[in-house]
């Protein structure tokens, strides 16, 4: 069987077909540039504008540099150099698009050379990973946030310090968001007005003066306190609100200019942090590259929501805490008078005469004086028990006034008091009840317009050593007392 000879042109358009196929397949798979030995583009694929968004005409005779981030421009001389050595470079490579946007490519540049190996130009071959890599990147940022959120629950279980909690996220919260400033904040409140406890923010100092301003506030509030929220992150926690803003200027809660000196701040990202749906603190992020967007607030998800559960654990504890104070102070001191009651004085005096007895050398003087209203009964009977009461509560502010603060002053019940006169003796210790006397005689008592006369009577001793307990003392004092009102009451016996 013979076979047909192939004609000579039929093999030279074979050769062109198959050159034609091969330069379209790569054309529909790489984006493709041509550059001179300048790094100035000759040509571009339609693939390759896509990736980027620009026309072709906008493209050719531009530098490479035009699609490089600009911190890459410092190398960019030295890449360029080993290309054109003969160094064929392939990897990825983040380049910027037409809209400022980032685009991730894995890339070949060429050095192209003719038959005698004269350098040409370069020709670069390129596909989009984009998708690839932020899905990897989304991954490690994830990996490192929970490990932020695990560091979180740990510091707060070691020590139940809130504070030290959010010190330890705060660094690596910058860092994962790729911001430059930031805080994060506790809402609270006092008297009813809302303000932010700061346990972790950037220094933002732009002189001494703020700088010690900062400094100081740390130290004696172990943060800031920011009362003033009628600005752009007060917004967040007021309106219980997401602020995503990358034009200041522009949002309606934005307070206008920054003081003189402070670092200008071009975006800006506020997340409340919240607890059933209620705002109770929030974290401020500033100035990341290319501004905030909603892939970083759903990513930053897990965080909030750790630090909702740890400021509310520790508003449980803080609240628990706070009744347990209430508690222990009802049940050591008056309702009335806010005074500390019969109970808690003698647990307190007795220490007090503990160390006399067992420090005799030391010869601390001491003197013990019993106070009774004179004729209270009447006071209720003629203006009621009401007038009786506001008598108690202004008669003990009265004493406290009188009295030094290493004294003790406690109603010791109905209408008598009781003060513990340290390091006086009984001389010193006359002078200051009769000043109080005095005090308590001049004084206008007013009970719904009503004048009301309030005199004291006063039983006072001072210490012996022959008194074994507290009782013996208080007997003493006690007959000071009954001896004060058979003299004729309004004296000190």
């Amino acid at each position: 069987m013979n076979t047909p000879a192939i004609h000579p042109r039929n093999i030279e358009a074979f050769d062109r077909y198959e050159s034609l196929a091969r330069q379209t397949a790569l054309e529909r798979a790489y984006g493709m540039v041509e550059f001179d030995l300048d790094a100035h583009i000759v040509s571009v694929n339609p693939l390759f504008c896509n990736m980027l968004g620009y026309e072709p005409e906008a493209l050719v005779g531009q530098s490479h540099l035009l699609l490089l981030p600009r911190e890459q421009h410092v190398e960019h001389a030295l890449f360029w150099q080993r290309v054109l050595n003969g160094e064929i470079h392939s990897g990825e490579f983040r380049r910027i698009t037409r809209e400022g946007g980032t685009l991730w490519i894995h890339a070949t540049y060429m050095p192209i050379t003719d038959e005698k190996g004269t350098l040409l130009g370069v020709i670069k071959l390129a596909h989009d990973i984009t998708s690839g890599v932020l899905a990897k990147q989304r991954v490690e940022l994830q990996s490192r946030l929970f490990d932020i959120v695990v560091a979180a629950h740990q510091s707060f279980l070691l020590d139940r310090n809130l504070a030290s909690a959010c010190d330890t996220v705060f660094e690596r919260l910058l860092s994962v968001s790729q911001s430059t400033y930031g805080f994060i904040g506790i809402l609270q409140y006092e008297e009813g007005n809302p303000s932010l406890y700061v346990p972790s923010i950037s220094n933002v100092s732009w002189d001494e003066q703020t700088h010690a301003w900062y400094e100081q506030q740390r130290q004696n509030r172990g943060g800031l306190i920011f009362s003033k929220l009628d600005n752009l992150f007060g917004h967040v926690v007021t309106h219980n609100i997401l602020v995503c803003c990358n034009d200041l200027p522009s949002h309606p809660a934005s307070r206008g200019v920054s003081p003189r000196g402070h670092p200008h701040l071009d975006s800006f990202l506020g997340i409340p942090i919240r607890h059933k749906g209620e705002a109770i603190g929030m974290i401020a992020l500033a100035n990341r590259p290319g501004g905030f967007d909603d892939a970083l607030v759903a990513l930053l998800e897990p965080l909030t929501t750790a630090l909702g559960t740890l400021i509310h654990a520790r508003n449980l504890e803080d609240e628990r805490s706070r009744m347990e104070r209430v508690l222990r102070f009802n049940a050591e001191h008056d309702f009335l008078t806010k005074l500390p009651n019969r109970s808690s004085f003698f647990s307190q005096a007795n220490v007090v005469l503990e160390h006399i007895q067992r420090h005799p050398a030391g010869g601390e003087a001491c003197c013990l004086a019993l106070i009774d209203i004179d004729f209270f009964k009447q006071i209720n009977d003629e203006h009621g028990h009401l007038a009786g009461d506001a008598v108690l509560e202004e008669l003990a502010s009265l004493l406290m006034q009188a009295v030094r603060s290493k004294d003790l002053v406690a109603r010791f019940g109905g209408e008598e008091f009781i003060m513990l006169l340290r390091g006086v003796g009984l001389e010193e210790a006359h002078a200051i009840m009769e000043r109080t006397r005095q005090l308590v005689e001049r004084h206008h008592f007013v009970y719904q317009q009503q004048a009301i006369t309030v005199t004291i009577s006063v039983g006072l001793t001072s210490y012996q050593m022959g008194y074994r307990r507290m009782d013996d003392w208080l007997q003493c004092v006690d007959q000071r007392l009954y001896e004060a009102k058979r003299r004729g009451r309004n004296r000190v016996a």
